[in-house]
């Protein structure tokens, strides 16, 4: 199974950084491509602009350690498993470091070598619409 590592330092403390990042629902502002996002549950549903649902199992969710775990059930991707977990860090300097680790399941193996490298380029396009959106407040869609 294909492991990605994305990271991304952010010019805001850790906990205004996981203010936006453990806020379930606050992906529509920062996540490229995400219309709105609603709990149920455990599930978190975000919609696209073309209309496809994502949706993904959140557990371990922590503001101690502001971290939580996700799991694809319901992707366009062609994947049979994705999962992974986001975390906020101190940095020396007081800034915040974002981590996203996945791991991924391609449907096809003999793609691994194509979807894995757009899986990280993607995911840290999330992160740096991430970064933008708590640095100067520009939401992914106004790029």
């Amino acid at each position: 199974m294909p492991h990605v590592t994305n990271t991304i330092e952010i010019n805001a403390s850790p906990e205004e950084v996981w203010a936006v990042l453990g806020d379930l629902t606050a992906t529509r502002d920062w996540l490229p491509g995400v219309v709105s996002a609603s709990l149920d549950g455990s599930t978190r549903i975000c919609v696209m602009a073309d209309g496809t649902q994502i949706h993904e199992e959140i557990s371990s969710h922590s503001d101690e350690l502001r971290s939580y775990r996700f799991r694809h059930l319901r992707t366009p991707l062609p994947v049979r498993d994705l999962h992974g977990s986001f975390t906020v860090a101190d940095d020396a300097s007081g800034s915040a470091v974002v981590t996203l680790e996945t791991d991924l399941d391609p449907a096809d193996p003999a793609a691994a070598a194509e979807l894995t490298p757009m899986i990280q380029r993607a995911f840290g396009q999330s992160l740096v619409s991430l970064r933008r959106w708590i640095e100067r407040h520009e939401r992914w869609d106004s790029a």
